[in-house]
């Protein structure tokens, strides 16, 4: 639909904020650009698929990603893993109930239009060529980490570790002081090629384009490597009544990613010992894994827990190569000028083999495996997923006067397969092995090498019938509706069908007569909508909860003995009444462009709410298990504004163009009809819910600080006085949750200056709470002697140093900081995202030559964030972050032909 005629919310984007940014997934360029959409990556690791929340998260358990459609093909955010990001020629977030019930069962959480790049009919032969070179860097934190004469002072203070050893002439001379977070952590490379071609006669166009990225780990474990080829043909007959299109990608992605991220595994992750790393330790003490061994069992401790990993790092990999194939067709015929056919069928095929080896001569495997002959092990797993969509459309389209209208019926069928198999070889002959290969796996018949094998298989499909009606009078006013008759196999045969569906309207003020003689006002537009959309997707994945359905019960007989030498036998209640969850959504929007265009916007008021929702809803215990999973009765609402605003401060004066950009959100949630009220659950960190609140806030006891005259932590009781020993009275909820940011949103500037340019882009995100147990670990004094810590616990209370905020590192009252909010941290951040300077050589230089255009610039990601969380990494995509794989700085230097 034309720009003018539309009754729909959405935020788009075009190519020239897509293309040429240092990134294996194009989710991660349109940070901070929709107004509305919440985007965040938790992680650095090349290959991780951000995030994406549109108007707040609208389920509980269920689905809350956004329906991806990718040239005509629904698909999930895998998908943007294995695109190029220069193939993009637009992204567009639809938001509210006009552009999202057509999409009935799948459209509840928004939906994400992707149109990637075509030729034109009539335009000779272009080629362009575009690289980038960059460095990856690990971004800044402020923990305030000991050194190595520091930690074993602490050391000796507290009476625990090396420190207790060294007379303090010997600490003050101690020259062993590594960095382990600059061990572990490495600049990497990046570096990206893009070709392609585009050509078009009157009645055909092609464009191909082949791209090859390799970006490197901030980890020396991870990486990816990624070729993509891609071609859109578009022809015509040259009565322009038949139209058709054909488009293929092929990808080939290496991932290789490092294992137990968040986690505390000392042996594991190697972001721990990074982060944990004692100074005192030199990875020179590091020789052979069978050296590292004795050295553990020497002492019995973690203190080297930096060498485990080290071995880790030489002894362990983890890849996964995946190879995607995709077919895009359509094609469309008029038989009349009114009336149009349109047929699409769209496959993708994504074979994806996972390997993982652990050396048979590491660390872990003598450690852990020491009773076999034969250690080591290798994981081998394959994943085959076929996805078919299936559509047909008729349309008719006819003008009486000033009226316009236009009618839309067709069906569509997706299908959803899945198929895979995994097996773990226990025992490995060093001599032998090669990884990947099959060879040196040890025959053994005893148990302990019997290899565990699992395969298991899904199939998900869906029918759907639709139907959409628009009207336009005189361009001044408009009206669409739309209605979407949807079926799941995810559901029993008397649920099986949804009904959902929309209507909005459009008044297009600036062509009232009365505006005639307004002429600082170029469009004005008032839009509204209302209806449902549905999620069929009531546990998260598309293949979650159908091996068995969960209106389905299931029934199992225990392994061993429950009662006496009797086997036990296990019910697991289905829900046979299992549906969609609904979501009636209402949006009032105003778009705006004034003097002279030179400010465009929009600005959205939304409601959100959320029906059926899927949720364990208490059970007596008489029927054999505490909860129901459930349609409940909780209705979970979202609510907000948008405003989206671009400003011409200068428009092509003596060759300058200077525009300002910016968007910002308010969503608040609230939830209704929970089973208790309030609601609190967790047992250590607990959360709060209530009727007409937010879900889940944090239920903590507030921290006060250092009790002078003992050491001891303060804490907030529900007087609001002080106390030492808080009790469950004491807890209260926070105002905000882990789940949905209060505030998102991004600004920016686009800058010209004959042929110089400069691009920008903020982003922030407010009104949200983490845990940083990060932080929590390098306060915590059990750590000495094993682990490095704040050097901020040299300034911990004592008799003779009584003012202070670092407790006594023998506080008797320690035990309740673990729920209280001293840890618990507003995760609130403003962030540069991308900072962009560049140089488009002059014509008149290029002249005679085959060059068409040139451009070359340079560019920062992630160059500089403000926020009160102290780590690496305010951006995160969990309610705690625990030894994780921050997001890099990266610098790159790029050049972009055209020829």
């Amino acid at each position: 639909m034309t720009k003018s005629s539309a009754v729909t919310s959405t935020a788009k984007i075009g190519s020239e904020l897509i293309n040429n940014r240092p990134s294996s997934n194009v989710l991660n360029a349109a940070q901070g650009q929709l107004a509305g959409v919440n985007i965040a990556t938790g992680t650095g690791q090349p290959g991780a698929t951000p995030t994406i929340t549109v108007r707040g998260k609208g389920s509980l358990l269920g689905n809350t990603e956004p329906l991806y459609v990718i040239d005509g093909f629904p698909g999930t955010s895998e998908s943007f893993r294995n695109i190029n990001p220069n193939d993009i020629e637009s992204m567009e977030v639809l938001k509210d109930a006009s552009a999202l019930s057509q999409f009935g069962n799948r459209g509840s959480n928004g939906v994400v239009v992707i149109r990637t790049k075509r030729a034109k009919y009539n335009q000779g032969v272009n080629f362009g060529y575009s690289s980038q070179f960059g460095v990856s860097q690990l971004q800044k934190h402020r923990y305030n980490i000991a050194n190595s004469r520091e930690l074993l002072t602490l050391e000796k203070m507290i009476g625990r570790g090396k420190g207790t050893t060294l007379t303090d002439a010997q600490i003050a001379d101690y020259k062993v002081d590594t960095d382990w977070l600059d061990y572990f952590f490495q600049p990497s490379i990046l570096q990206s090629h893009d070709f392609s071609v585009s050509a078009g006669s009157e009645n055909l166009n092609n464009y191909t384009s082949i791209g090859y990225l390799d970006q490197q780990g901030l980890l020396a474990t991870t990486g990816m490597k990624r070729f993509s080829l891609r071609n859109n043909l578009n022809g015509k007959s040259k009565n322009n009544k038949f139209n058709f299109s054909v488009g293929t990608a092929l990808s080939l992605t290496r991932n290789t990613q490092a294992s137990n991220l968040n986690t505390g595994g000392v042996n594991q992750n190697l972001v721990l010992g990074a982060m944990k790393g004692a100074p005192h330790i030199s990875p020179d003490e590091y020789q052979n894994s069978q050296q590292l061994l004795g050295l553990y069992q020497s002492t019995g401790n973690f203190l080297y827990t930096p060498l485990m990993l080290i071995d880790k790092e030489r002894t362990y990999r983890a890849s996964t190569d995946e190879v995607r194939i995709d077919v895009t067709t359509e094609a469309s015929y008029k038989f009349l000028p009114t009336l149009t056919g349109r047929v699409r069928a769209n496959a993708t095929f994504r074979n994806l083999n996972d390997n993982a080896w652990q050396h048979p001569i590491s660390f872990n495997s003598l450690a852990l495996q020491g009773a076999l002959e034969f250690k080591g092990f290798e994981d081998m797993s394959q994943s085959r997923v076929f996805t078919f969509n299936n559509l047909a459309q008729l349309e008719y389209n006819e003008t009486f006067g000033d009226h316009k209208i236009g009618v839309q019926g067709a069906f569509e069928f997706n299908n959803n397969m899945l198929q895979q198999s995994s097996q773990r070889q226990i025992g490995l002959n060093p001599r032998t092995w090669v990884p990947g290969t099959g060879t040196g796996y040890i025959t053994n018949t005893a148990a302990s090498y019997l290899r565990p094998i699992s395969v298991g298989q899904a199939r998900h499909n869906m029918f759907s019938y639709f139907a959409n009606v628009d009207y336009d009078y005189a361009g001044k006013y408009g009206i669409a509706a739309n209605i979407r008759y949807d079926g799941s196999s995810r559901f029993s045969e008397d649920n099986v069908w949804g009904t959902f569906w929309s209507i909005g309207g459009r008044w297009n003020i600036n062509k009232e007569s009365f505006m005639e003689n307004v002429t600082w006002v170029n469009d004005l537009k008032l839009r509204g909508s209302y209806g449902t959309v549905g999620n069929e997707r009531v546990l998260p994945g598309i293949f979650d909860g159908l091996n068995p359905q969960r209106y389905l019960n299931t029934f199992s007989v225990s392994s061993a003995p429950t009662y006496g030498t009797g086997l036990g036998y296990g019910i697991n209640l289905g829900f046979p009444d299992l549906r969609w969850e609904t979501t009636r959504t209402w949006n009032v929007g105003v778009d705006f462009e004034l003097l002279s265009r030179r400010v465009r916007g929009q600005f959205d008021v939304y409601d959100k709410t959320s029906e059926n929702i899927f949720y364990p809803w208490p059970q007596s215990p008489l029927l054999g298990q505490t909860a129901l999973n459930k349609n409940s009765e909780i209705d979970l609402k979202n609510y907000g504004y948008e405003l989206n605003l671009a400003v011409d401060v200068i428009r092509s004066t003596n060759g300058v163009n200077f525009t300002l950009r910016g968007n910002g959100a308010l969503n608040k949630e609230k939830v209704f009809n929970i089973p208790e009220n309030p609601l609190i659950q967790g047992a250590t960190v607990q959360t709060y819910s209530t009727n007409g609140s937010i879900w889940q806030a944090p239920y903590v006891y507030h921290y006060l600080g250092v009790n002078p005259n003992n050491g001891n932590l303060l804490f907030e009781s529900a007087d609001g006085s002080a106390t030492e020993a808080p009790t469950d009275a004491d807890l209260k909820p926070l105002k905000y949750n882990f789940r949905n940011p209060r505030y998102v949103g991004g600004f920016g500037f686009d800058f010209d200056y004959k042929g110089v340019f400069v691009n920008t882009t903020f982003n922030y995100v407010a009104g949200i709470y983490r845990y940083d147990y990060d932080m929590s670990g390098y306060y915590s004094p059990d750590d000495v002697g094993q682990f490095n810590v704040s050097r901020d616990l040299l300034n911990a209370w004592t008799p003779t140093n009584t003012n202070t905020d670092i407790p006594s590192n023998t506080a008797a009252n320690r035990n309740f900081e673990t729920r209280s909010d001293r840890f618990l941290v507003d995760s609130s951040y403003l962030r540069l995202r991308n900072l962009q300077v560049g140089y488009r050589i002059p014509q008149s230089v290029l002249n005679g030559t085959f060059v068409k255009s040139m451009t070359i610039m340079v560019q920062g990601e992630n160059l500089y964030t403000w926020s009160k969380w102290r780590g690496f990494d305010a951006e995160s995509t969990r309610a705690a972050d625990q030894y994780g794989y921050p997001t890099p700085k990266i610098f790159t230097l790029g050049i972009d032909v055209k020829f």
